[in-house]
């Protein structure tokens, strides 16, 4: 997204508009952030009140993981670590704007990969839930449509957001330049332009909603979709749960019966 400040931190503007350096840049982030965590948490000590970054981050964590085990309820424990590093590499790698980098989400391929992974994870649910059937149905032509349709939706809902942030943010800071340009009585390209009192006054605010506000909005929703794809192709066919109940009153008759039948015997030889 736009810069919320017009200067390349990091030197040429190429690096600044790479993808590529974004995700080196997010890892090495992502990975500090960690570490200092994990030194925090271990310095705590018993009998003294934990600091306040650490509070924070047990809240989040705690809470981010309430909500996804209630989202999805309870089904996919193992996986809670996973979708909360799914919504911490979409926002994280979405505000990264706000120092300059290229936000993760105007990287299709980016995008690609993190929809590509989630989808998998719904096959590997599916199949694990649904055996055989549902590799039917992943392979049934018919049904190509609503198996694979996920893959380009969930893709183009973060990266047509991200873009439509860029465009709404390049026509306002164009918009602006004009004006100011008419004011100055100087060319819309004139360097005098760069200096814009409406555009400081504007365009910040409209670069913290994009990146910070819509960032984790798209990073909730990613993650949501996520859980309720993997819940849809976790859900058992209605035929099945049935047999299965019928199948286990059986066993339970059967099992009174010869209950039954084993307390007559012995009430027999006892008289």
């Amino acid at each position: 997204m736009d810069k919320l400040l017009k200067v390349n931190w990091f030197g040429s503007s190429e690096i600044n508009s790479n993808q590529i350096f974004s995700l080196i840049s997010l890892v090495f982030i992502t990975f500090v952030l960690s570490i200092l965590i994990y030194i925090a948490v271990k310095k705590q000590k018993a009998n003294k009140a934990p600091s306040a970054a650490v509070v924070l981050v047990e809240t989040a964590i705690i809470g981010g993981d309430n909500f996804i085990s209630e989202t999805h309820e309870t089904k996919f424990e193992k996986a809670n670590p996973y979708l909360i590093s799914l919504f911490v590499f979409i926002f994280f790698g979405n505000i990264l704007s706000i120092i300059g980098l290229a936000p993760i989400g105007s990287s299709l391929s980016a995008v690609l990969a993190a929809t590509v992974v989630s989808w998998l994870g719904t096959a590997g649910v599916g199949i694990a839930y649904n055996k055989i059937k549902y590799i039917i149905k992943l392979l049934n032509p018919l049904e190509f449509a609503s198996n694979y349709s996920p893959i380009i939706s969930m893709t183009f809902r973060i990266y047509g957001n991200i873009i439509g942030g860029v465009v709404l943010v390049s026509l306002a800071s164009i918009f602006l330049n004009n004006i100011w340009a008419k004011i100055i009585g100087v060319p819309a390209t004139s360097e005098a332009v760069t200096f814009n009192p409406f555009g400081i006054l504007v365009l910040p605010a409209f670069n913290l909603y994009f990146d910070l506000f819509g960032g984790a909005i798209q990073a909730f929703v990613f993650v949501v979709l996520t859980i309720s794809y993997w819940s849809q192709a976790a859900e058992v066919d209605v035929k099945e749960k049935h047999k299965k109940k019928i199948r286990d009153w059986k066993r339970k008759i059967i099992k009174n019966k010869q209950n039954i039948e084993e307390t007559k015997e012995i009430q027999n030889i006892k008289v």
